[in-house]
């Protein structure tokens, strides 16, 4: 069993290592809008990007939102993701597979990750628990990977808090978020134990649309850089520290309730990334 866990592993990275652990989809950079901007996402989660980034972002989430993503991974594998959320509420799914792979034998090797997410997220305001408007949350994750005849199953948890400011440059938002607190998985006799991810971020929006966004994390550094017309269209890029340096650009389309997202995010050794989203916004 820990033959074939390292295969997939060398498999998915075509070569070049790039985790201890099997590939999680939560890692995968489900949110098309935050990968636009590199990944910084973590004082801008809200809505169905707080299940994956902070979910204190729940606390803050206006009306109903769904949203959808596929990404082709490092021309690697494939994630798709579904979710939905309302006001301090929300829940998501998100499926990787990869197929072609085979084992040293040439006998086909079956590759899954089922994800699920639940979080609550909460407005701190009422009980002045900070000098400035906050908000805290927490998901719940569940995780199921299967490899080959042998499957695996485990629980983690994020817990996150946001606050924001105003400031003469416009609004400011800033956040800390601590992911994936969990024992990890047991696929047959071969222990997963997840790395917890401790992560701060911090978003300053103009008034004339523009917006910096900056995360730094115990397993990437992001900075990002858009600019948004009259809540139609938001021009979006990147850079990412994880591995060597990448770099993204994306493009988000409001028509009416209905959201189109595109990001690409390039890597030092391995192709491109690519990124679509489709999401309805009530």
């Amino acid at each position: 069993m820990r033959r074939i866990g390292v295969f997939v592993l060398v498999a998915l990275a075509g070569g070049a290592a790039v985790a201890q652990s099997l590939p999680n989809p939560f890692d995968a950079g489900l949110s098309v809008r935050a990968m636009g901007f590199g990944g910084a996402g973590l004082a801008l989660a809200e809505g169905t990007d707080a299940l994956l980034y902070n979910p204190a972002g729940l606390g803050w989430s206006r009306g109903l939102r769904a949203d959808s993503s596929l990404s082709s991974v490092l021309g690697l594998y494939s994630v798709t993701w579904i979710a939905g959320a309302l006001p301090n509420l929300g829940g998501g799914v998100a499926y990787l597979g990869v197929g072609g792979i085979t084992d040293p034998q040439g006998n086909p090797l079956t590759f899954s990750h089922l994800a699920l997410v639940l979080g609550l997220g909460f407005d701190l305001a009422p009980f002045r628990v900070f000098p400035f408007p906050a908000a805290g949350g927490v998901n719940l994750k569940f995780n199921r990977v299967q490899i080959g005849g042998e499957s695996g199953s485990g629980f983690a948890l994020d817990v996150g808090v946001l606050g924001r400011t105003n400031t003469p440059f416009g609004a400011l938002q800033f956040g800390l978020a601590l992911r994936d607190l969990g024992l990890g998985m047991r696929v047959g006799d071969t222990p997963d134990g997840w790395s917890i991810d401790f992560g701060v971020g911090a978003a300053l929006v103009s008034p004339f649309g523009f917006l910096l966004a900056a995360d730094l994390t115990s397993e990437y550094t992001a900075f990002g850089l858009g600019w948004g017309l009259l809540n139609l269209l938001e021009v979006r890029a990147g850079l990412r520290l994880q591995g060597g340096l990448r770099w993204a650009v994306g493009l988000g389309v409001r028509w009416g309730s209905f959201v189109l997202d595109y990001a690409l995010l390039t890597h030092p050794v391995l192709s491109s990334s690519h990124r679509f989203g489709f999401g309805v916004r009530f």
